[in-house]
């Protein structure tokens, strides 16, 4: 029996390289370019999703180019805002009680981000990445 799914590790690999592109991004717009941190986040996550959704289609999940890309993407998308809003909701919630959390947003962006994780794997492999069902035809 295996102790770890080989697609759990790769998600893990693929999510800790979009937690960096993540907050790369926000890092660098909030405090080098000093943009709203609410706004950075928000380009943020959307790069990094678009990247880690490619990554999974192409490398995390064996069935992850059994669809298409333009449905799977849209079922990505779908179940991504799920946990994109976990994520974002525990973000602002600790950024709006200021001190550390708003001078450090990369900070909360990390407890968002973990928090969500569960969540966003099991909605990727249960629905986004699963094998499409086969239908049945009839001869009857």
């Amino acid at each position: 029996m295996h102790v770890v799914r080989g697609d759990l590790v790769r998600f893990v690999f693929v999510g800790s390289l979009g937690f960096l592109i993540d907050f790369g991004i926000l890092a660098a717009l909030v405090h080098g370019a000093n943009w709203n941190p609410f706004l950075s986040r928000a380009l943020a996550m959307t790069t990094a999703g678009i990247c880690t959704w490619w990554l999974h289609r192409h490398w995390t999940f064996a069935s992850g180019r059994l669809r298409s890309a333009v449905s799977q993407s849209l079922l990505y998308a779908t179940t991504q805002l799920i946990g994109l809003s976990t994520n974002y909701g525990i973000f602002s919630a600790l950024v709006l009680t200021g001190g550390m959390w708003r001078n450090y947003p990369v900070s909360a962006a990390a407890v968002g981000s973990l928090s969500a994780a569960v969540i966003t794997y099991v909605l990727s492999k249960r629905i986004a990445f699963a094998e499409p069902a086969t239908r049945k035809i009839s001869n009857t």
